[in-house]
């Protein structure tokens, strides 16, 4: 496997980070990976993904969104739209280096960007690891009233995070609502799988049922009994990347 860093523009003065996994024979397939929220490009997910897929002759692409990883941008400036601007950037570069089928990995907040990526780009295939498909909600049920209040009042939301102490700008909810995940959804063409535990505390796994209702592309839905947001249990975690490794070997042919 050969491994490369490329530094490509999402928009004037704006820069994002790759890593391009490869298999050491050439190939026109990869699959773009995008990480959930406090996580990386780094997560396990992604790196045991890219160790399955790469004997495949199926490459990988994976970065960090703002304030996570090797992201130069805090945290708490992250945007959803900025995130998007990502994603559709990426998208547009895989093809210009010679990869002719590419796939979405989308994991939790991730699957939200891979949604709208899916529906505003033309990709080959799309995977979706317990996707938030609607996001304000679970901030107004985690924060409550008072919560809300006082991140729109002060401007700035102080939460425990990786590093012991994160912060997110009221602005980021703001952005949350200029879109409508689930209208955009329905007119994705790709072939869509959702895999989602059913005691995900993190994600509901409702959302996930009502967005396979919403799917119009040929679609599947893996609910893993038992199973948390992270996929904690080995057994729940080997059998969510059996799902997406068939899923993306099936597709990417």
């Amino acid at each position: 496997m050969n491994e490369k860093k490329y530094t490509i523009e999402v928009s004037p003065g704006e820069q994002t980070r790759l890593v391009l996994a490869e298999p050491l024979e050439k190939t026109g397939r990869v699959v773009l990976l995008c990480h959930g929220f406090m996580s990386d490009n780094e997560s396990s997910t992604n790196l045991e993904l890219t160790r399955r897929l790469i004997p495949e002759k199926i490459a990988t692409c994976r970065f960090d969104f703002d304030g996570h990883g090797a992201s130069a941008r805090p945290l708490q400036a992250m945007r959803m739209s900025r995130c998007l601007n990502q994603v559709e950037a990426i998208l547009d570069w895989l093809p210009a280096q010679g990869f002719s089928k590419v796939g979405l990995l989308g994991s939790s907040f991730g699957g939200l960007i891979a949604l709208h990526g899916a529906a505003r780009r033309r990709i080959h295939v799309l995977a979706l690891k317990c996707p938030v498909s609607h996001y304000p909600p679970l901030w107004r049920e985690r924060l409550g009233e008072a919560g809300m209040k006082f991140w729109k009042e002060n401007g700035l939301l102080t939460f425990a995070g990786l590093d012991g102490k994160a912060q997110l700008e009221y602005p980021f909810y703001e952005d949350l609502l200029q879109y409508d995940t689930y209208k955009e959804a329905a007119t994705i063409q790709a072939p869509t799988l959702i895999v989602h535990g059913d005691t995900d505390e993190d994600v509901p796994h409702s959302q996930s049922e009502h967005l396979y209702e919403v799917l119009q592309c040929e679609k599947r839905f893996e609910s893993i009994k038992g199973a948390d947001h992270p996929f904690t249990k080995e057994a729940d975690f080997n059998q969510m990347l059996d799902n997406l490794y068939t899923w993306f070997t099936q597709y990417l042919k």
